[in-house]
């Protein structure tokens, strides 16, 4: 009786020991009948539930719905994960290791097995794999940026990339400006169509995400630095793919900061092309722009003959009494001088003619594509208005602002550089002055010929 009793305690601690063992080296321990019922779990407590009140219970009510079912397994079976419910509708991920019983005959009787609770090494594992994914689509986008020299074409090729990476249909800068529907000022993919209206709906000072007029699923990113006019980029699902997760949420807005520093880019590109060819104070052309354009488009009419009709006439305008603005008025009212003509310039030709500020009180139109007869008619239209349209304020000193023109159309049969043309239209001006001020004179004969160099022997030796 004594050596029964030794042996029931002996095999009591024995089991109580692997108890032991197994529970430390798991946070879950069951075993389930042929049914999926569960026969035995440990701890006594398990996702904050007694064990007890679960016991006789399918296995698979403590899983989270569609997910990965270790309680279905019918082999043995190791590091299989799946996620379970905790009471407070939470989920944790646990690592299962399983091994199925047999009966006497060797049918299936049921399953044994240990998980291990490892949600934070998940959790761990997600965000290292979520880094590694934005920094290989950054890497994408950088690289495929980098190929390319000019501003636009990087923007061009950042919105290019976005869509392959985050899996949309497409994607579109969006311009929002002041009371205006949002306007699209780039694009690649899908047509945004209707999807224009439920953007604006969506438009605020942070990403928002909804869903499109179709069921489409709607992304809109707002430029992080608020400016007029606005910008922001707008992406698309199809309706029947999948929404945006949190993650693909995160990875949308870090790379849609690629887009506007390429909308910047482009911006301050197009800011520094403006400075380069434009004169500060009136805004018109430079010198330099002025004769790079016509250049070009002598050049294309060449290349256009004998289709082709007359080039163009170039009117070459000095500002007759401007020194005295300057010495009784004052600078101020000399720029004010400048601003008004170039603003009246402006207005008096049309958008396919050249205007430009040559420097000082000088200014140069290129007059496209009009003959000598239709050149005097515009000639003699300037003349009028900078004597009588001019605002009276400039007309304050000892006498009015106005302008001596000098006008060289193209001639028939002749190549002329730009350089040829401003010198036979300065000419011309000159008699203009000459002839009293306040009018124009044309000039319609080619410029001379430059005189040879005289031929000289050489110095005996």
């Amino acid at each position: 009786m004594r050596l029964d009793s030794r042996l029931r305690g002996a095999l009591l601690e024995s089991r109580q020991r692997w108890r032991d063992f197994v529970t430390l080296a798991a946070d879950l321990v069951f075993e389930t009948d042929a049914d999926g019922l569960l026969t035995f779990l440990a701890p006594d407590q398990l996702l904050g539930r007694p064990a007890e009140t679960l016991l006789h219970r399918p296995a698979r009510d403590l899983l989270v719905p569609g997910g990965a079912d270790p309680f279905a397994l019918r082999a043995a079976t190791n590091g299989m994960r799946a996620w379970m419910r905790r009471p407070d509708g939470q989920a944790a991920c646990f690592s299962f290791n399983v091994a199925p019983l047999t009966d006497a005959v060797g049918r299936f009787a049921g399953l044994r097995g240990i998980a291990r609770d490892v949600t934070i090494e998940e959790a761990a594992a997600e965000a290292q794999a979520m880094m590694l994914r934005r920094a290989g689509a950054l890497e994408v986008l950088v690289r495929r940026v980098r190929q390319e020299v000019l501003a636009p074409r990087m923007l061009a090729a950042t919105l290019e990339s976005l869509p392959p990476v985050l899996g949309c249909a497409g994607a579109v800068v969006l311009e929002f400006p002041p009371g205006q529907p949002p306007m699209v000022v780039l694009r690649h993919g899908d047509e945004p169509g209707p999807l224009l209206a439920a953007a604006q709906a969506l438009d605020g000072p942070v990403a928002a995400f909804g869903p499109g007029p179709g069921g489409e699923h709607l992304a809109l990113i707002p430029q992080p630095v608020r400016g007029e006019p606005r910008h922001a980029l707008l992406a698309w699902r199809l309706p029947s793919a999948r929404g945006f997760d949190a993650e693909e949420r995160t990875l949308m807005v870090s790379l849609t900061d690629l887009v506007f520093v390429a909308l910047g880019n482009q911006a301050l590109q197009r800011e520094l092309e403006l400075q380069a060819r434009t004169e500060a104070l009136t805004g018109l052309l430079n010198r330099r722009a002025f004769l790079a354009d016509l250049r070009r488009r002598l050049d294309r009419h060449e290349r256009a003959r004998p289709a082709a009709g007359p080039a163009g006439a170039l009117l070459f305008i000095d500002l007759d009494n401007f020194k005295p603005i300057n010495d009784l008025l004052g600078h101020e009212a000399g720029d004010a001088a400048l601003i008004a003509v170039a603003n009246l310039l402006r207005d008096l030709v049309r958008p396919l003619d050249l205007v430009a500020r040559i420097g000082g009180d000088e200014f140069a139109i290129w007059l496209e594509a009009v003959d000598a007869e239709a050149a005097a008619g515009r000639a003699e239209a300037l003349t009028w208005a900078g004597a009588n349209t001019l605002p009276l304020l400039l007309r304050s000193g000892p006498t009015a602002l106005t302008f001596s023109i000098g006008c060289a159309p193209s001639l028939p049969g002749l190549v002329e550089t730009p350089e040829q043309l401003i010198a036979r239209a300065d000419a011309a001006m000159y008699e203009a002055k000459r002839a009293g001020r306040n009018c124009w004179r044309l000039d319609s004969q080619p410029a001379p010929e430059p005189a040879p160099m005289p031929v000289t022997e050489p110095p005996p030796r």
